[in-house]
């Protein structure tokens, strides 16, 4: 393992002559976003506002969609004089995104750009394009962020982070020998276990951090393992909170173990960094020299001080694909109050979390993170907790009981929920072993999934059963073959309509012969579907949307494949 570079040599010589040989003018952007800052926040917004004027006309000429919508709307770039007058256009969602696609695209010749991506909340990605202009600029305001805590260029960064597993050998290489050079080490968010931590905590006692960045979840459980087992030794001067809402009790601990200041971030894929704690810690600084951030109800009224709203995000950075008026999806906390730090920077009050990451009442109340932490701290013994809702009047709260904890406490959990969510309320109480990450890495306390719908996924039409067999578990073999071409997957848990006798039975598939056009009902699956009757196999999924990609094929009475009814595989209904 190589030593860890002084962070004086990475400072005045490595990075300049890096930054000078990539002719980015990084240095001088970050000298002026440092500037920017402090200025008045009536300096400020004639700054953004001067950006906006020249981003609304770039992309009324040179952007098929705003081009068109400006057109049909019979606006001029010119009638935009003010920051309000941007309400007219209307908000930028994921799903006009995937559905717009190329047209949301310049069609200037001089602008470049890469592709990047970010998780979904129903784990579908969002893919989308940056301006490869705008990486000086975003790499600038990040070590602007680090000043705010103290940190300087070169000194060292430690991350605990959900990296991808699946990155080519290449670009692996390519990673590690930029992070050596810019004193980076990462620690996989993917793999919290005890023994990995262990190795954790002896690689940051040798490789001394002076800031440790991460998702707050994952971070909190590596102090807390530390603390319980007695290691010390890491002592950076910073910790940074990104990824995910930070709660109190985790600012708490991450304090207590680290023995630093911790500063929330927040931020996105899809702008990078977009507000920040100074060293006062109250509130985070939003970047508006670099975007326009709105705070909105979910009519479109912009949400007052201290009320919560939906972060919409402009960005005046991103030419190659302009994101104007985008919902995040994220929510915050309002406020008009200046920081005593002297930077003129407006303030956000506190970030909410994912809309996802609310619980709702029956009389349409938002129960937010705070509630739920304090309730995993009512009585002892909750190692971990996540709370799912799907309806409005239901919830299943989950824990990873420590130790401490004893059955007799749960009814005082479900009381407290009860309580504060209104009479009716059923909560299912679970106990488990763990609670899995999500694939990005990062621990959900929340799940909602109020909005979501189920609709049906697949489906196999007019098949014939083959064959029972009531001696094994309850289950419906089918030929491996139409289970890849209905996009049903092994283990997959169906209805099954009989035609024939009307009966509708759930049950898992089981894989069979590819080929063989079997399809056989077992255990008490055929006491109600026999040899020789004509189903419908259906699988379902939860959606955001009403609708779904939706797999319909048909078979013939030999089970053979027929056609897909719809136009093509995958076609949404």
């Amino acid at each position: 393992m190589l030593l860890p570079l002084a962070p004086s040599l990475v400072r005045n010589v490595i990075y300049p002559v890096y930054r000078g040989l990539r002719g980015d003018k990084l240095l001088q952007i970050l000298q002026e976003l440092e500037e920017n800052q402090y200025l008045s926040p009536e300096e400020l917004e004639d700054i953004q506002w001067r950006r906006m004027s020249a981003f609304l006309e770039y992309i009324a000429n040179h952007v098929p969609y705003y081009r068109e919508l400006f057109e049909q709307s019979g606006w001029k770039a010119e009638d935009f004089q003010n920051p309000t007058d941007l309400l007219r256009v209307p908000l930028l969602t994921k799903e006009i995104i995937r559905r717009e696609g190329k047209s949301l695209v310049t069609t200037d010749p001089l602008i470049k750009g890469y592709d990047s991506n970010t998780g979904g909340s129903t784990g579908e990605p969002l893919y989308f394009k940056i301006a490869n202009s705008t990486s000086p600029y975003r790499r600038a305001n990040t070590q602007r962020c680090y000043r705010m805590c103290g940190i300087e260029i070169g000194e060292k960064q430690a991350y605990v982070w959900g990296f991808p597993f699946n990155i080519p050998r290449k670009e692996k290489i390519k990673s590690s020998f930029r992070n050596y050079f810019n004193n980076i080490t990462y620690l996989s968010s993917f793999n919290m276990s005890e023994q990995a931590m262990r190795d954790y905590a002896l690689k940051l006692k040798k490789f001394k951090p002076a800031v440790v960045i991460g998702y707050p979840s994952a971070v909190t459980l590596f102090a807390e393992f530390c603390r319980d087992n007695q290691i010390s030794g890491i002592e950076p001067r910073a910790v940074i909170s990104s990824g995910e809402k930070m709660y109190p009790p985790q600012r708490e601990v991450l304090e207590e173990f680290f023995g630093c200041p911790v500063f929330d971030r927040y931020g996105s894929n899809e702008f990078a960094n977009v507000a920040h704690e100074c060293d006062r810690h109250k509130g985070l600084h939003v970047f508006n020299d670099l975007l326009y951030v709105e705070v909105l109800h979910e009519n479109g009224r912009p949400a007052g001080p201290g009320e919560v709203g939906e972060i919409v995000i402009t960005d005046f950075l991103n030419r190659f694909m302009p994101f104007v008026r985008y919902r995040t999806g994220d929510m915050a906390v309002q406020t008009d109050r200046t920081c005593e730090c002297g930077r003129g920077l407006p303030l956000l009050e506190r970030i909410e979390g994912r809309t996802f990451d609310t619980v709702m009442t029956n009389d349409g109340r938002f129960i937010g993170g705070y509630f739920w932490t304090y309730l995993s701290r009512v009585v002892p013994g909750v190692k971990q907790f996540q709370v799912e809702q799907k309806q409005r009047n239901t919830v299943t709260f989950r824990i990873v009981p420590g130790p401490q904890w004893e059955d007799q406490y749960q009814e005082r959990i479900i009381k407290e929920i009860v309580e504060n969510m209104g009479p009716g309320t059923k909560v299912n109480f679970e106990k488990v072993a763990e609670i899995p990450l999500s694939p990005a890495g990062k621990f959900r306390f929340i799940l909602s999934k109020v909005e979501e719908r189920m609709v049906v996924k697949s489906k196999i039409h007019k098949a014939s059963v083959t064959g029972e067999d009531r001696e094994r578990i309850d289950c419906i073999v089918v030929d491996e073959e139409i289970l890849e071409l209905s996009n049903i997957a092994p283990c997959e848990r169906v209805l099954i309509v009989d035609n024939d006798n009307g009966a509708r039975v759930e049950a898992f598939v089981v894989k069979g012969e590819r080929g063989s056009q079997e399809i056989v009902t077992c255990g008490g699956v055929a006491q109600h579907i026999h040899a020789g009757d004509e189903v419908i196999i259906m699988a379902f999924t939860w959606s955001e949307e009403t609708h779904g990609h939706f797999t319909n094929i048909l078979v013939d009475e030999s089970n053979k494949f027929v056609r897909y009814l719809t136009e093509k595989a995958g076609d949404k209904i």
